[in-house]
């Protein structure tokens, strides 16, 4: 009998523990083990395809899964299958050099994949272009395009598509192609990247979280606010301008300029609507501003904007009020409109008296409507003033309620911390980047090539989702990589929801199957040590059989705990998709 208890490792035959933290991920993969064991690979090996092996790399690797399995001995020596594996795909690892633990694992499914694709002859077929069609449409065909290619079980587990755009920063001219990928590269978030603007993000109970949208060219807060519906992924939001004085009015016409000028001592808040707010119809919808101030009418917190249907009466605002702001206050108000009088001679819209600055706003049955319809000057927006008064009520700007951040939000995009998650990651991933000279595209409209805006989006995620952290950048000594060591939380459970832009699996497409939630759950990681040229790998995996985690650190193994999983030094993460 078998004694799980036990597992085998494999013995390092000079720098291979690249390879043997890949190969032991590989060993307990949901989904890809159970075809390894069971022998089905042996009905779908491929003799006559000239970029596969002729079945004998999946054969020598199916071999090395049955003898690990089998547990009879602490480890053994893959000697025969890096043999196999240098001859017929990549002879640079004949020798003992070290190598990138992740490529390798790319290398080793896209040689797989050759060997039991069931696509006997490869026809040439071209890549299908958008050419303003829906998304849908183009990544169906783009997929089928694939498909007719590949057909395997490296493609049914690890395989899903990128949505690549690029657009010219010139005439707008647009390129979207849909590309299929195993593997996702995420690079670490940090303050040297940012470039563009910081907007805030409110919650539900008008919390903050800091935001970066990316932007390279002096474009209108019109294309700003359209990036950021797409970085957010809703169409209902609220947004306004404003400092601890007043709400500042912009325009869709107006620049990144004249925005980056005024954020200089102010800012820029963002915020999803509620169900009330969106079932609101559009021709009645009244964006409202909110101060609230205390009893000497100094401001207590940002201003924000509420929308409201213009049928709704006064004696409803107040209701509102009471619902959802007295459990922060917690004490008396009263309700002003803040005039357009002020201090200048003009009356007020509201009382028709001058120098009112607040107006007072009494319980009534006049709606919304009727005091719109009293402002004649343009710009000038609904502003309710609550006053605060009573026990309890802070005296100066309340940082506590304006200030409060989201603590430990996996989604929040990070900047200048010792720490990121891997929510930030992606978060970044996403964000717009400009090409360079070296890089640049050709535009067809403008007939020249440009340094494109680039944006690289999950159209789908496949059911086995692996990220590789891109911890190496390139040093001025073209030999040597600096490694990047900062820590990267990722969760037990990953929601990839937010991130992908067609919640189906590739081979769902066609099934008019949606998914509100897309969750992954973790079992393996690839730790990496020490630099590039002359660190180590070994590997955290939750085994098949007992379920346990295991470090597996070449010839040995032992058992781990989870607080002991996540650290610096993870720079392969491994999920299954949960349903």
């Amino acid at each position: 009998m078998i004694s799980y208890s036990q597992q085998t490792g494999l013995g390092n035959m000079g720098n291979t523990c690249f390879m043997n933290s890949a190969i032991q991920i590989l060993c307990n993969t949901p989904g890809f083990t159970d075809y390894i064991l069971n022998d089905i690979y042996q009905f779908d090996i491929n003799l006559i395809n000239p970029l596969g092996s002729r079945g004998e790399i999946i054969s020598s690797f199916a071999a090395l899964i049955k003898e690990l399995k089998s547990r009879k001995q602490p480890y053994i020596i893959p000697n025969l299958f890096k043999k196999t594996f240098s001859k017929f795909y990549n002879i640079q690892y004949y020798g003992n050099d070290q190598h990138d633990a992740a490529e390798f694992l790319l290398q080793l499914l896209d040689a797989i994949n050759e060997d039991v694709n069931l696509i006997k002859k490869k026809p040439y077929l071209t890549i299908p272009s958008s050419k303003g069609r829906e998304d849908l449409v183009v990544a169906i065909e783009s997929w089928d395009v694939h498909s007719q290619r590949n057909q395997s079980i490296i493609t049914q587990l690890f395989q899903a598509q990128f949505k690549s755009k690029i657009e010219c920063p010139n005439c707008k001219n647009m390129s979207i192609t849909f590309d299929p990928y195993m593997m996702i590269s995420l690079p670490l978030a940090t303050k040297k990247n940012e470039k563009g603007i910081v907007y805030y993000l409110l919650d539900e109970k008008f919390r903050q979280k800091q935001m970066t949208l990316s932007v390279y060219k002096n474009y209108n807060f019109e294309w700003i606010q359209n990036e950021i519906r797409n970085q957010l992924r809703t169409q209902d939001l609220v947004f306004n301008l404003s400092n601890q004085q007043k709400n500042i009015e912009i325009r869709p016409e107006d620049d990144i300029q004249y925005l980056k000028q005024q954020l200089q001592n102010s800012k820029l808040f963002v915020r999803p609507m509620n169900i009330q707010e969106i079932q609101v119809p559009y021709n009645y919808r009244c964006h409202t501003l909110i101060t609230h101030v205390n009893q000497e009418f100094q401001i207590l917190t940002d201003i924000t904007t509420i929308v409201f249907d213009f049928r709704t009466k006064i004696f409803e605002i107040y209701d509102h009020i009471e619902k959802n702001y007295n459990h922060q206050f917690k004490c008396q108000f009263d309700l002003f409109l803040e005039s357009n009088s002020q201090e200048t001679e003009q009356q007020c819209y509201f009382c028709h008296k001058q120098y009112c600055k607040y107006c007072e706003l009494k319980k009534c049955q006049h709606s919304l409507k009727y005091y719109n319809n009293c402002i004649s000057q343009p710009g000038f927006q609904l502003n309710f003033i609550i006053k605060w008064y009573g026990q309890g009520v802070p005296i100066i700007f309340n940082k506590e309620i304006s200030n409060q951040k989201l603590q430990e939000n996996n989604e929040q995009f990070s900047v200048n911390k010792s720490s990121l998650t891997i929510y930030d990651c992606l978060n970044f991933s996403q964000q717009q980047q400009q090409l360079d000279e070296n890089n640049s595209w050709f535009c067809n409209q403008c007939d020249q090539h440009v340094k494109g805006i680039k944006q690289l989006l999950l159209y789908s995620t496949p059911q086995i989702l692996i990220f590789q952290l891109k911890r190496f950048k390139s040093s001025d000594d073209v030999t040597q990589k600096i490694k990047n060591n900062m820590l990267v939380k990722f969760p037990f459970i990953l929601n990839m929801a937010k991130y992908v832009t067609n919640l189906n699996l590739p081979n769902d497409y066609l099934k008019g199957h949606d998914i509100s939630e897309l969750k992954y759950k973790l079992f393996g990681v690839i730790n990496h040590y020490g630099e590039l040229q002359e660190g180590h790998y070994n590997s955290f995996i939750k085994n098949l059989e007992d379920q346990k985690w295991y470090c597996y650190d070449d010839s040995q193994v032992t058992e781990i705990q989870l607080q002991d999983i996540i650290t610096e030094h993870a720079y392969v993460i491994c999920y299954e998709r949960q349903n």
